[in-house]
C-alpha cells in the first residue's frame, strides 16, 4: 500500500510540474506570426518579437514565424484572438474578415503613395481611432499602423488601358472594397492568400495581381508575370496588432513594455519600408515591363470607383459612418499637406 501511495504521490507530482511548465511556456512564449518571407513585413515581425524580448527583460521571449509556418491569416487571427499567438504585423484589409470596418482603408485612391504619407495619414484619421475600437471588440488590439506602399499591377498581359484588364481574373485581397473595386472597372476579382499567388499564376487561374514592389520583388512573382503597370490605386496600410487576450493577462509593467516595442516597430517601419519599395522598383525594372497607366485612363478608375464602390459604401448603414469620416480625414490630410 505504502509503495501504491508513493507512486501515486511521484505520478501527481510530476503531472504537476508537467502543469507548471506548460504554464510557464504559454505566460513567456510570445509568439508572433508572419505569411512572408525574406521581405520587409518580415523584417518589422522580426523587430517587434526582437523589441518584445528586449523590453520585458526575457520575461516574454519573442519568436517569429515566417512563411505561414503558423498558417494563413484565416488560421492565425483566431489563433491571436484566443491568445496562442501574441502578435501580427500585417496588412488591414486580411483582417475584414473579424473587423468589416478594417476593410475600409481598402477604398481606392484613399490615401497617398508613399510610405511614410500613409503612415502621416493614419495618424490623424479619426476613422483609424474608431476601427480600433471596433478591433478591440474582437479580442485584436491594434497598436498603431503605418504605411507599406502603393500597390500597382503585376500581370501577365500589357496594361496600357483600363479596358485591358476587363474580363481579367484579378488576385485581390479579401477585402469588399477591393472586390467591389474591381467589379467597377470590369475585372474578376479572385481573393486569394498570398501564398498561393505565384503558382496561380504559373497555371493562369489567374492573370494579375496587385502589391507594392517589395512584395512582388521578395516573393519572386516577377518570374511568372511581366508587366508592372504603375497606378498606385490602392496603398497598402498596416497593423501592428497584439492578442487582446494575451495582453490583458499580463501586468502592467509588462503591458507597458508590449506597447513601447510596437511602438519602436511603427518607427521601424516607414524607413524599412521606404527603402525596400524603391529598391525593389528598381530591382523589377531589369525583368519586367515597367510603365505608368496613362493620366486620362487613371482618371477613368477614379471616377468609376467614386460613382460606384465608394458610392454603395457611403449608402451602407454599417459602413457609411466610417466611409465619412475617412473622406473627412483624407480632406483634412490634404490640407495639410499643402
Amino acid at each position: 500500500m505504502r509503495v501504491a501511495n508513493l507512486t501515486a504521490f511521484a505520478a501527481a507530482a510530476l503531472l504537476a510540474s508537467q502543469t507548471i511548465s506548460s504554464a510557464a511556456f504559454a505566460q513567456t512564449n510570445f509568439l508572433v506570426g508572419n505569411t512572408t518571407v525574406g521581405d520587409a513585413q518580415a523584417a518589422a515581425n522580426d523587430k517587434l518579437a526582437e523589441l518584445v524580448t528586449k523590453h520585458t527583460n526575457g520575461k516574454l521571449k519573442g519568436s517569429a514565424r515566417h512563411g505561414q509556418s503558423l498558417g494563413g491569416y484565416a488560421q492565425m487571427l483566431p489563433a491571436l484572438q484566443a491568445g496562442s499567438i501574441g502578435a501580427l504585423v500585417m496588412p488591414t484589409g486580411f483582417m475584414a474578415t473579424i473587423v468589416p470596418e478594417l476593410s475600409l482603408f481598402d477604398m481606392p485612391f484613399l490615401t497617398p503613395g508613399e510610405t511614410a504619407k500613409i503612415s502621416a495619414f493614419a495618424r490623424q484619421s479619426k476613422a483609424a481611432e474608431e476601427m480600433k475600437k471596433f478591433a478591440a471588440q474582437r479580442g485584436i488590439l491594434i497598436m498603431g499602423y503605418h504605411g507599406i506602399g502603393p500597390q500597382s499591377f503585376l500581370t501577365k498581359f500589357p496594361v496600357k488601358t483600363l479596358e485591358d484588364i476587363k474580363g481579367k481574373k484579378i488576385r485581390v485581397i479579401p477585402s469588399p472594397p477591393r472586390v467591389g473595386a474591381y467589379q467597377d472597372w470590369g475585372a474578376v476579382p479572385r481573393p486569394m492568400e498570398l501564398g498561393e499567388v505565384y503558382t496561380s499564376l504559373q497555371q493562369g487561374t489567374i492573370d494579375g495581381m496587385e502589391n507594392p514592389p517589395d512584395v512582388i520583388f521578395r516573393m519572386k512573382h516577377h518570374e511568372v508575370a511581366k508587366f508592372y503597370t504603375i497606378t498606385e490605386h490602392f496603398s497598402f496600410m498596416s497593423a501592428v496588432v497584439v492578442s487582446k487576450r494575451l495582453f490583458d493577462g499580463q501586468p502592467k509593467d509588462i503591458q507597458a513594455a508590449i506597447t513601447k516595442a510596437a511602438s519602436e516597430t511603427l518607427a521601424f517601419a516607414d524607413p524599412l519600408y521606404t527603402a525596400s519599395q524603391n529598391d525593389s522598383l528598381k530591382e523589377l525594372q531589369k525583368s519586367v515591363t515597367v510603365t505608368r497607366l496613362p493620366a486620362a485612363e487613371l482618371a477613368k478608375m477614379k471616377d468609376l470607383a467614386q460613382k460606384g464602390v465608394w458610392s454603395r459604401m457611403e449608402a451602407d448603414a454599417k459602413r457609411g459612418p466610417i466611409v465619412k469620416l475617412l473622406k473627412e480625414d483624407a480632406a483634412r490630410y490634404a490640407a495639410s499637406a499643402k
